[in-house]
C-alpha cells in the first residue's frame, strides 16, 4: 500500500507530469501509472533514476523499506523534521550515549574479542540499540527540511 503513493508523491512534489516522468525515465506512461498505483513495484534501478529525475533522494529509503523485508529490517524509519530539530535530536543522542559512559562500556565488554553470555549480551544489545538511534538521527539530519539540498523538497 505504501508504494502506491510514494512515487506519485515525489513526482508531484517535483512538479513533473506522468508523461514527462515517463519520458525522463525511458518508459511508457502506463508504466509510471502502474508504479504509482502499486500494480508494479519499480525495479531498484528505476527508483535510483527517479531519485535523480525528481530529485528526491529520500525516495530510495522509502522504496527499500516498502519493497523489501530486508530494507525494513536494516533501514530505520525516518521522520522528516526541521533542520534545527534534527541537529538537536542527533546531538542529544550522542551526548546521552557519551554521558552514560557507553563508549567505555562497549570497550569493556568487547575487549576480549567476544561478548560473553549473560549480562554482557544484554548490555551489548542495549548499547547497539542506542547506536541504532544515533544512526537514525544522523539519517534524519541528512534528510531534514531546511538543508537547501535536493532532499529539502516539501511533500
Amino acid at each position: 500500500m505504501e508504494y502506491r503513493t510514494m512515487y506519485a508523491r515525489h513526482r508531484n512534489a517535483a512538479g513533473i507530469t506522468q508523461e514527462k516522468a515517463a519520458e525522463l525515465l525511458g518508459c511508457a506512461v502506463r508504466t509510471v501509472q502502474a508504479y504509482e498505483s502499486g500494480e508494479i513495484i519499480p525495479p531498484d534501478q528505476t527508483v535510483a533514476l527517479m531519485c535523480d529525475v525528481y530529485p528526491a533522494p529520500m525516495l530510495a529509503l522509502e522504496h527499500l523499506r516498502a519493497a523489501s523485508s530486508m530494507g525494513r529490517a536494516l533501514i530505520p524509519e525516518i521522520t522528516r523534521m526541521s533542520l534545527p530539530q534534527a541537529v538537536c535530536n542527533l546531538i542529544y543522542r550522542i551526548q546521552d550515549f557519551t554521558m552514560k559512559h557507553r563508549p567505555e562500556d562497549l570497550i569493556r565488554i568487547s575487549s576480549n574479542g567476544r561478548i560473553d553470555e549473560g549480562s554482557e549480551v544484554e548490555e551489548f544489545a542495549a548499547i547497539t540499540e542506542e547506536l541504532d538511534g544515533i544512526v537514525q538521527a544522523a539519517i534524519q539530519l541528512r534528510y531534514s527540511k531546511g538543508t537547501g539540498l535536493p532532499t529539502d523538497t516539501v511533500y
